[in-house]
């Protein structure tokens, strides 16, 4: 236990550091002298990641003007320190089976001097409560339409990776059935390793255990991670840069969004991913079933999520007789996002066809299009204003909202273990000591200072047009935020305030 605490105060004062070193970025106006990024298979990148299908940026095409050097030594010292003097240590007991004593023990007065503690969401103070979870916080994104009043989240793709010894797998599906005079959704059914368990029956409160350790596994590796850093961000700011000159008006709207991701994912794919890294010590998957998984979930990613409208019609659940507050919220943000790419490019493409004229534009699209899986749902040779401007305002909302509510959202949520366990085990034990730990770690460190959407972007405008009309999206941002304080805070709230401009480490 000596060993241990020598460990956790050192990675404990380490991720303080962090936090305390990190401050938002200064982001410069683009410039013109960087060599195309060619992206290359992850693999290729980082040698030790056994990953064909996921394409990132070459390190040694990391563009020179986001390149800090510091920051690539502090990361390549963390990641030797892995090896060197671990955060992990086998043996050690379980943690605190009071929940709050179990937190205070892992989230220390060190931590605590830099960022408040995580605050118990409402669903979680008895036995967690599903049905609210469907509509209210980080995994309303997951409900869909079955039909006849009948909901579900489906996690079976979860199925069939290689799980670390002793735990439970994490292939789930939950069924929810609407309640029209409530207009609530109750969770009914869940099927799940554990057979399939109706609401009521012994083995339901383990069953919803599995279920959102699901939720939070697939929330964190999948849409997260891989969803918005390895594919949505990261191709983003590689067509942006590629195919968009320093005075295209399109890239100096989408230059704060995408500054310094090419170094960010890098450095952070590196502590995360790699062999005793944060996903394979704190989740559920060894390290080889966590690369399958990332390799063949890339595939899957549809661009659309990011459109919470056209995401909601998708899954069944635009205006389907029952609240859905943490979709309109969403619904809200992204329609002030619409409204400001509308207003924006109005400026320079209000003939008929200048968007389908602008070689510049039809590039990007084309790199886009071969980038993302599945594409951006616009062509060269379609794309119009409205098409482009509700394209923008996608690409907007994945780098501000999408990654907040995936990322530092999570703080409210996955550190409440005895209702949402990172792992769940055979023999019904609690995470041990080490496991816990690096989850707080981790997760503190998703809070670090970065740059706010809420800040004045106007210097990078080419014309004072263009500035007035990213002062005008800071004044509907502020006007959004007025009005959405005037109603009672709930940790699953997502604010214009708390998002931030990009989603550099």
């Amino acid at each position: 236990m000596i060993m241990w605490f020598l460990r956790r105060w050192f990675w404990n004062f380490f991720g303080w550091l962090k936090m305390s070193l990190n401050k938002p970025l200064v982001i410069p106006l683009p410039a013109g002298d960087g060599t195309p990024i060619t992206p290359v298979p992850l693999r290729e990148a980082v040698p030790q990641l056994p990953i064909d299908t996921i394409l990132v940026c070459d390190p040694a095409q990391i563009p020179r003007d986001e390149f800090n050097k510091a920051q690539m030594l502090v990361y390549k010292l963390q990641i030797w320190l892995y090896s060197a003097f671990s955060p992990m240590q086998a043996g050690l007991p379980p943690i605190d089976a009071d929940p709050v004593r179990a937190l205070n023990k892992a989230y220390t007065w060190l931590h605590r001097t830099r960022f408040a503690p995580p605050e118990l969401p409402a669903e979680y103070l008895g036995s967690p409560d599903l049905g609210s979870l469907a509509v209210r916080g980080p995994y309303a994104c997951y409900l869909q339409r079955l039909g006849d009043d009948r909901y579900e989240w489906d996690f079976s793709s979860l199925e069939g990776y290689e799980l670390h010894d002793g735990l439970r797998p994490l292939g789930v599906k939950v069924s929810f059935e609407l309640n029209r005079q409530r207009r609530m959704l109750q969770a009914v059914r869940i099927d799940c390793a554990l057979g399939a368990v109706e609401v009521g029956q012994p083995g339901w409160e383990q069953a919803k255990k599995l279920a959102l350790c699901a939720a939070s596994t697939h929330l964190s590796l999948v849409r997260h991670f891989n969803g918005v850093h390895l594919i949505g961000g990261a191709h983003l700011a590689v067509a942006t840069r590629n195919q968009l000159p320093p005075a295209h008006p399109l890239r100096r709207l989408l230059w704060p969004y995408v500054y310094a991701t090419q170094q960010s994912n890098d450095i952070v794919t590196r502590g995360q991913m790699l062999p005793g890294g944060d996903f394979e010590t704190t989740f559920s998957f060894t390290f080889d079933g966590m690369c399958k998984l990332f390799e063949d979930s890339y595939a899957d990613y549809r661009l659309v999520v990011n459109d919470p409208e056209c995401d909601a019609k998708i899954r069944g659940t635009w205006q389907a007789g029952f609240v859905t507050p943490s979709q309109d919220i969403q619904v809200a943000l992204f329609e002030v996002m619409h409204a400001h790419a509308r207003d924006y490019l109005q400026l320079y493409y209000a003939e008929p066809h200048a968007v389908r004229n602008d070689a510049s534009i039809g590039a990007w699209l084309d790199q886009l299009n071969a980038l993302i899986p599945n594409g951006v749902g616009v062509l060269c040779s379609d794309v119009d204003f409205d098409s482009l401007a509700r394209l923008v305002a996608r690409f907007m909302y994945l780098v501000t909202v999408q990654h907040e509510l995936l990322g530092s959202c999570m703080w409210h949520y996955q550190l409440w273990t005895h209702r949402q366990p990172v792992r769940v085990y055979l023999n019904g034990q609690r995470e041990p000591r080490d496991v816990y730990q690096r989850l707080v770690n981790a997760n503190y460190n998703l809070n670090v200072s970065r740059r706010a959407l809420m800040h004045d972007f106007s210097y990078l405008a080419l014309d004072a047009p263009g500035a007035a009309a990213m002062q005008a999206f800071q004044r509907s941002l502020q006007e959004l935020q007025v009005s959405m304080e005037r109603s009672p805070r709930a940790v699953w709230t997502l604010y214009p305030g708390a998002l931030k401009v990009n989603i550099n480490a």
